[in-house]
């Protein structure tokens, strides 16, 4: 798994979240994740690439059970750790440390796009599912993501190491997954938001009227149900 996080941008990573816009693309970002986690507000819960701990922290002051949140990184950890948050483990989406059938949910918030074996990470957060697989990821049908994929190319960027995704795509992951493992995954939800949002510009209250059925928003959510084959 590719990590850009690491010392000093580990430490800068909340920040972005800490700018008006940042704050506005939180505020969106969160309602369509709670829109889709809702049902597993009880459920146990694992992150995979959890970062910061920004949206396990989200998650627990919406009133989740606390996530379990696992990142490659130990620097971004830290930063974690000091939002008090308590269930970090240190370790591999290819190889998870836990049993088959742990979780509830797992779920990824736009990590999917920093590792380079995708069919893997999926895989084992299949094996580790009971119920649900949720991925978060930076749509590349959007105009905020093709923006960030044009100024990569002129400049060092968090995006340059990560590959922006699209609902086909991961619906093709999900296929593999079927034919080479125990369980399957059906997708049950698509969502996203940030339609109209560009460079800096966001208005919220435009997104909240386009809702979250546009396939065109640059943050994206699918949730699949995990099913066992017959």
């Amino acid at each position: 798994m590719s990590n850009p996080f690491t010392g000093k941008a580990a430490r800068e990573y909340d920040q972005f979240f800490e700018t008006p816009f940042g704050a506005a693309v939180k505020r969106l970002e969160g309602e369509l994740l709670l829109n889709v986690l809702s049902p597993f507000k009880r459920g146990e819960l694992l992150e995979i690439g959890c970062g910061t701990g920004i949206w396990m922290e989200f998650l627990k002051k919406e009133d989740f059970t606390e996530p379990v949140g696992l990142d490659l990184s130990m620097d971004m950890l830290l930063q974690a750790k000091k939002k008090g948050l308590k269930k970090l483990v240190n370790g591999t989406a290819l190889k998870l440390p836990f049993p088959d059938d742990s979780f509830d949910l797992t779920y990824f918030v736009t990590s999917l796009e920093f590792i380079t074996d995708r069919r893997g990470a999926l895989l084992e957060a299949v094996r580790v599912s009971k119920e649900g697989v949720a991925v978060a990821f930076l749509n590349r049908y959007s105009l905020l993501n093709l923006y960030r994929q044009i100024r990569s190319f002129f400049g060092s960027s968090t995006y340059t190491s990560s590959t922006f995704l699209t609902r086909e795509e991961l619906e093709k992951l999900a296929r593999y997954v079927n034919g080479a493992g125990r369980k399957r995954l059906k997708l049950e939800k698509f969502y996203t938001t940030l339609n109209l949002t560009l460079g800096t510009f966001v208005k919220e209250e435009w997104e909240r009227k386009l809702g979250f059925n546009l396939p065109f928003g640059a943050f994206g959510v699918v949730l699949f149900k995990v099913e066992r084959w017959s």
